[in-house]
């Protein structure tokens, strides 16, 4: 079994505008148009059997229709999507407990894009109140594709938050600081959270990657691609060329991920 952790896709209306926005400040082109359908095609391709879909509300206003969305495509076989809530909405309890009623197991928070920083203690009201639901809290760490970012989770500050919240379901995206590598090994791994490998595991150097693997709990390893930005197929196969041992291969690719989402395919 193959989990995507870390993928992204719109309503078809929206998809061509939001790409569009997108595309326009990012450093590298899409592989996808962005729709429910060209994902699914994708993991065809690649041999995923399941990805888990994030969803991130950039202003207070869109965070009940971003929901809607991640509601009506959780099928929780093919698709599990992760919620959202932006720090400004005015009914962040209800918006909550609406995701937990309808079997949103996650949240994605992307402290850029959101305009926060994650160490802020404004937003951990917010995190103690999903991890009282039990939601899995998924952050955005280090560099953005988009350059026009300010970094504002760094790996120690990403670290700081799942300190303080170690007794959550905290995954830090991007091996916990995307591009900011050094900091990465120095606070992020080797610590009792879970971490994705998009934009990261093939980002690094042999000596980079054997570090990590050497000091981080391999059952909190979780394979990500960041889909559309990055081809599922071409990750799948760099993880296979990359992770020589099929065990811990197997546990990256799939066995971690369904296990914290419960799921047994």
């Amino acid at each position: 079994m193959v989990i995507d952790f870390h993928t992204h896709c719109f309503p078809n209306a929206l998809a061509p505008r939001a790409m569009e926005r997108l595309a326009a400040g990012s450093q590298y082109p899409p592989q996808l148009n962005g729709t429910l359908s060209d994902l699914k095609g994708s993991m065809d391709r690649a041999g995923i059997d399941v990805s888990v879909v994030l969803h991130i509300a950039t202003n207070a206003a869109q965070t009940p229709k971003v929901n809607d969305f991640a509601i009506a495509i959780n099928d929780n076989e093919r698709i599990v999507s992760f919620g959202s809530v932006h720090p400004d909405h005015g009914d962040i309890g209800g918006e909550l407990a609406r995701l937990r009623a309808a079997g949103i197991r996650g949240l994605k928070f992307h402290p850029d894009f959101q305009d926060f920083d994650v160490d802020d203690k404004r937003m951990y009201a917010i995190y103690e109140k999903a991890a009282s639901l039990g939601f899995i809290m998924l952050f955005h760490c280090g560099c953005d594709l988009d350059v026009r970012m300010k970094y504002r989770c760094t790996p120690e500050r990403f670290a700081r938050v799942a300190h303080d919240f170690r007794s959550a379901v905290i995954v830090g995206a991007h091996l916990g600081g995307q591009a900011m590598w050094d900091d990465v090994l120095r606070y992020t791994v080797g610590q009792d959270v879970y971490l994705d490998t998009s934009y990261a595991f093939g980002w690094l150097s042999d000596a980079q990657l054997s570090e990590v693997l050497a000091r981080h709990d391999p059952r909190k390893l979780l394979f990500g691609t960041d889909s559309p930005w990055a081809e599922q197929k071409a990750d799948v196969d760099m993880m296979r060329r990359r992770i020589g041992d099929t065990q811990l291969f197997d546990k990256i690719m799939g066995e971690n991920a369904a296990r914290l989402l419960g799921l047994f395919i």
